[in-house]
């Protein structure tokens, strides 16, 4: 009974120094979040696509924030596709166009799960 006392008393601390842990980088990749989602509304698609795939790799299990990270790349991905076909002729045009759907298409699925 006494060994299994310690064991606990052992473990708590390891326990909520882990939970703090978890809770900080949850808001760093909240805050990530929020930086990519300003450089999607102001046009800047490569810095929030960089934004994205640096919090992917920075913060492996802030969950939600990485579930939403894929909506925003996707959300990314399309405006950028859109944004491209006003300018686009020809052939660039179809590969552009063809982009697009394939990221609404992908959207819809996403936001499925």
């Amino acid at each position: 009974m006494q060994k299994k006392l310690l064991f606990i008393l052992f473990c708590l601390p390891l326990l909520l120094t882990a939970c703090q842990r978890q809770t900080s980088a949850d808001r760093a990749a909240s805050r990530m979040l929020g930086d990519a989602r300003f450089a999607l509304r102001h046009g800047h698609y490569a810095a929030a696509r960089d934004t994205i795939l640096s919090l992917r790799r920075r913060y492996p299990t802030a969950l939600e924030a990485r579930r939403q990270g894929i909506l925003l790349l996707d959300s990314i991905e399309l405006t950028a596709a859109r944004d491209s076909l006003q300018r686009a002729e020809g052939a660039e045009w179809e590969r552009l166009h063809v982009k697009a759907q394939f990221f609404e298409r992908k959207l819809m699925e996403d936001q499925k799960k």
